[in-house]
């Protein structure tokens, strides 16, 4: 017979404490400088729209909300903030590796009273996840966090045992396969189709677009040791679905959703493909605005034919949701 599971506060009173914070994993600080981060990607973290369309999503899929919520890998607390206004759970443990993303999480809530769930913050590295407890949490929740974490396999299992039956985990702004590696195709028609219309390239811009489909291939591979890189796959919703049917998860993709499309007013985030590629290439890869207006210009056929195979349905997939709902206990 299988021990009863143990409370989660019962064993949060157990773990150590690290500058103020748990310490379930060693600080690993991110790679680049955690305060410049919303800047670089023209994002505002302390907005609610996440948490809320998360919470939502959850409601809409049946998801077992009773038990305690863990976020793995908060950043800067995009997806935090409204999570912990509108979880309905009685606890919400809130992690990264990086001290400093924790210390900017913090910062959003204050003294921590008024919110619904009780808030705790960890330092937790994703492949530790093997030390929480079984059957502990109702959901394990990220926001751009998977294609971070090295053996994405033992990750699912961990999470798969760390959760209650009818519970989810939930990862959102995911990269998509298919629709990476076209945005790497189409990024190496750049540099023919400008000069074919009489533009030189300066070197700069040639690392440029060397550095992105380079990138591009450097994720979608898969026979090479990324151990250090920062940022290291891409996934494709059939293996994932595979996967988690192995550890008892049934998953549902949402192509090209984020969790803020499903807070009100329910307007979808994503608009097409040329609207994702143009800016992946100004927020990821800090390509200049001089740049950017000859690609437009230049590449703008090659982009009206990917958008127009797509004005009725949502496509290619590039990004999404991916909802892994652990098979509830039977009666």
């Amino acid at each position: 017979m299988s021990p009863a599971p143990v409370s989660f506060q019962d064993w949060i009173s157990t773990l150590p404490k690290w500058h103020g914070l748990l310490q379930l994993s060693p600080e690993r600080p991110y790679a680049h400088a955690e305060e410049a981060y919303d800047t670089q990607y023209g994002v505002t973290a302390g907005e609610p729209e996440e948490g809320q369309g998360l919470c939502a999503l959850l409601q809409t899929h049946g998801v077992d909300t009773t038990g305690p919520a863990l976020e793995i890998g908060c950043g800067t607390g995009r997806l935090t903030f409204g999570l912990a206004q509108h979880y309905p759970g009685p606890d919400f443990l809130i992690t990264d590796p990086s001290q400093a993303f924790l210390r900017l999480t913090q910062g959003q809530f204050g003294s921590g009273e008024g919110y619904p769930t009780r808030l705790h913050f960890a330092v937790l590295n994703a492949d530790d996840m093997g030390s929480l407890p079984p059957g502990l949490f109702s959901l394990i929740t990220m926001r751009s966090t998977l294609h971070h974490i090295l053996g994405v396999g033992g990750f699912v299992a961990a999470c798969a045992r760390a959760l209650r039956p009818g519970g989810a985990l939930v990862m959102g702004a995911e990269p998509c396969e298919y629709g990476y590696v076209l945005m790497g195709a189409v990024g190496q028609t750049i540099a023919p189709a400008l000069a074919a219309a009489g533009v030189e390239v300066p070197p700069a811009w040639k690392e440029k677009l060397a550095s992105f489909t380079d990138t591009i291939r450097f994720y979608c591979r898969r026979d090479i040791d990324k151990t250090t890189a920062e940022d290291k796959h891409l996934f494709s919703p059939h293996e994932m679905a595979d996967l988690g049917e192995a550890h008892g998860l049934r998953l549902r993709f949402l192509a090209n959703a984020t969790f803020s499309d499903y807070a009100p007013p329910y307007q979808a985030e994503f608009v097409s493909f040329s609207v994702f590629f143009m800016n992946y290439l100004k927020y990821c890869m800090l390509f200049d605005e001089e740049f950017l207006k000859l690609i437009r210009r230049h590449l703008r056929t090659q982009l009206r034919y990917i958008d127009d195979c797509y004005r009725s349905h949502t496509g290619p997939a590039i990004t999404g949701v991916y909802l892994l709902r652990k098979t509830p206990a039977t009666p």
